[in-house]
């Protein structure tokens, strides 16, 4: 194997964390987008937990979690003191822990609002609220710096900015306001706004075992 390969669905916020991650770092990989309803045997042959994303080696290892590849890409990563700038170590016990709220607390809530259909006996009411919770409290993060953590971003920013777009996609399609507000929605501005969000965003067509290989970045 010659590239390390990535399978990315193009709209999951674990995707495109992962995707901005290697961005940043200037990591090059094959990239191959698949249809979550019409799963390839290669790649379900290749992962234990059948979601995306997940990063095949070039040695033939699988990283199946999003932050084990955020992890992962920095330390292959050839730019100069990146550990340092997005995962400093004074802060890792901080970053470890708003990552792991948003993905195991904030995540279960926004998925039970914005997908309420899909889930028995779900109180849409209940878990927008609960949700909106998380976001006050980050909000009084961001009220005392420009990022959770000072005035730099680092992999908590990276991790968390995709689920609160996607939440605030959710609202925005029930038609409901003031879910945003200063100064989070400032901060979620800044990476939507960002040039490299055009990047991270980039439509693939859907990987097919004959089909040409694809890079990301895309230029």
């Amino acid at each position: 194997m010659t590239n390390d390969i990535l399978y990315s669905f193009r709209r999951c916020p674990y995707a495109i964390r992962v995707r901005w991650a290697l961005l940043i770092c200037k990591i090059t990989v094959e990239i191959r987008e698949i249809d979550l309803k019409n799963k390839p045997l290669d790649f379900l042959n290749k992962s234990k937990t059948k979601t995306v994303p997940i990063l095949i080696k070039k040695n033939g290892d699988v990283i199946e979690e999003s932050l084990g590849i955020i992890l992962w890409a920095m330390s292959e990563s050839k730019k100069a003191n990146i550990k340092a700038i997005y995962f400093p170590d004074n802060k890792r016990e901080d970053i470890f822990e708003i990552i792991n709220e948003n993905d195991n607390e904030f995540k279960y809530h926004l998925d039970r609002f914005k997908y309420a259909t899909r889930y028995q006996h779900s109180n849409e009411e209940f878990h927008f609220t609960k949700a909106i919770e998380f976001i006050k409290r980050w909000n009084q993060l961001l009220a005392e710096n420009k990022y959770f953590f000072g005035d730099a971003p680092t992999i908590a920013d990276w991790c968390i900015w995709p689920f609160v777009r996607q939440f605030k996609i959710a609202c925005e399609s029930q038609k409901r306001t003031n879910y945003l507000e200063l100064p989070i929605k400032t901060w979620l501005d800044s990476f939507e706004n960002d040039r490299k969000f055009k990047s991270i965003m980039y439509k693939y067509a859907l990987w097919e075992p004959n089909s040409r290989t694809n890079y990301f970045p895309s230029n």
